[in-house]
């Protein structure tokens, strides 16, 4: 499956959200939107068991 354009996908996901960016924002939107994507398909990726976040939180006992 060849990999989506960005520039079409950034597109994509302003019209679906309705936002409007103004031509002098666009280039750092769509550096954050880079950014993004790249942080997607680390997060994407399957977490171990042993790390998983929800595993290594405790929480105070409440009152009783």
């Amino acid at each position: 499956m060849p990999e989506p354009d960005p520039e079409a996908e950034f597109d994509m996901a302003l019209a679906r959200a309705g936002v409007v960016v103004p031509p002098e924002r666009r280039a750092a939107m769509m550096e954050g939107f880079r950014a993004w994507c790249e942080m997607r398909k680390l997060l994407n990726e399957p977490m171990p068991l042993a790390t998983e976040p929800a595993f290594a939180l405790t929480q105070p006992a409440g009152p009783r």
